[in-house]
């Protein structure tokens, strides 16, 4: 859930959701890629999402006070946000962790002190929402301005270059991936009806191009001690599966060829009245998304990552039930992973506006329990969700 991102208006459409071929499942285990065993031989993941949140409990770097907490709580996954915003997603507090001046690329921001302390804490996985310095979320128009896609392959590609060179032998997996394919593609074309053919084609090129940044680099490490993968998100499955609208799912992902797919859920996690009609819509997310990616990797259903489910504890109490369907889903399912949003509440408001980033105790802009909705595992006054208890079940 994210009404803080990049295109606001994508925050305002999709309020209401709360925030080749592929047939591929029986392959897993199978591939002789050499560098998908890392991934193959990972256990189901039930990991936490830091990013955003509106208030926090130390002096550190926001990425470091949230990441260490995660560990601390015993995850052995984490989500977070490599991206041109960095500063104000994750903001210094007494300390300058943050250099001075902005980085060329992403891997110069993956370089810097707070990220590398991130990736050499104990994640075996760790996945990224990651927009390059050269194009952000910039989208439109993009597939006819070749210039801009290089660029953006070779942030991808140097990358993953630094990541297979300097975490070599870690057996940590990195996914990045971009945020809500579907958000944008509402924002660049039509907020109803199908997606335009002019925006599948942007997001064609865009989503590819990163792709072959990825593959690059990794053809060229040929270390499968380490692993880095790309993943194109969906979160509008259910869309084309129930009313055969194009979305994402059956436009764009079977032509990008991506080494995996991550779903943010929320079209198919929140609306249930009970854990069956979850795990029903879930299911049936699942199986359209297995029917229609590619698997180039040779995954299976583990080509499957659940980016974002999340509960909204203050508005409807009682629903730990649905993180429980989520996991317990996705995990018969034979999907790598589930994440959780989020660590600290990022949709907290006061008087009608969101309340600043990592508020600090004591001051007067810092929210309350009441002034959010719920997406926490911590919450403003110190206390834990319940969903901890579900979510650990899984560790």
């Amino acid at each position: 859930m994210k009404k803080f991102l990049l295109f606001s208006m994508i925050a305002v459409i999709f309020v209401s959701l709360g925030c080749g071929s592929g047939g591929g499942a029986s392959q897993a285990g199978t591939s002789t890629n050499p560098f998908s065993s890392t991934s193959t031989t990972t256990a189901f993941t039930a990991g936490i999402s830091h990013i955003d949140g509106k208030y926090r409990f130390t002096q550190n770097n926001y990425l470091l006070e949230g990441a260490q907490k995660i560990s601390d709580l015993g995850s052995n996954s984490i989500f977070i946000y490599l991206t041109p915003s960095y500063r104000s997603y994750y903001p210094d507090e007494s300390t300058t962790n943050w250099p001075t001046s902005d980085p060329a690329g992403v891997d110069g921001l993956a370089q810097t002190a707070p990220f590398d302390q991130v990736f050499h804490m104990p994640f075996k996985t760790i996945v990224m929402t990651t927009l390059t310095f050269a194009n952000a979320d910039r989208v439109q128009g993009i597939a006819q301005l070749p210039d801009r896609l290089n660029a953006e392959e070779n942030e991808f590609y140097q990358l993953t270059k630094y990541l297979y060179s300097h975490f070599s032998g870690s057996g940590k997996t990195f996914v990045l991936k971009n945020w809500e394919t579907d958000g944008f593609a509402a924002f660049l074309g039509n907020t109803t009806g199908n997606i335009p053919q002019n925006v599948v084609d942007d997001l064609i090129a865009w989503l590819s191009t990163r792709q072959r940044g990825v593959t690059r680099a990794r053809n060229e490490a040929h270390d499968s001690s380490v692993l880095v993968l790309n993943g194109a998100e969906v979160n509008r499955v259910l869309d084309y599966a129930q009313n055969g609208l194009t979305r994402v799912i059956d436009a764009v992902v079977p032509q990008v060829n991506a080494d995996m797919v991550t779903y943010s859920s929320y079209d198919a996690m929140i609306y249930g009245a009970n854990a069956q009609s979850v795990q029903q819509s879930l299911t049936q997310a699942f199986q359209t998304i297995e029917k229609l990616a590619p698997d180039p990797q040779g995954l299976g259903n583990r080509r499957i990552l659940i980016s974002e489910y999340g509960l909204f504890e203050n508005e409807h109490p009682g629903d730990t039930w649905r993180a429980d369907a989520v996991l317990s889903t996705a995990k018969n399912a034979g999907l790598y992973g589930a994440f959780l949003w989020d660590l600290y509440d990022n949709e907290c408001k006061l008087n009608g506006q969101y309340a600043p980033v990592a508020s600090a105790e004591g001051n007067p802009l810092r929210p309350t329990n009441a002034d959010c909705r719920g997406l926490w595992i911590i919450r403003p006054d110190g206390t834990t969700s319940s969903v901890l208890d579900v979510i650990k079940k899984y560790w």
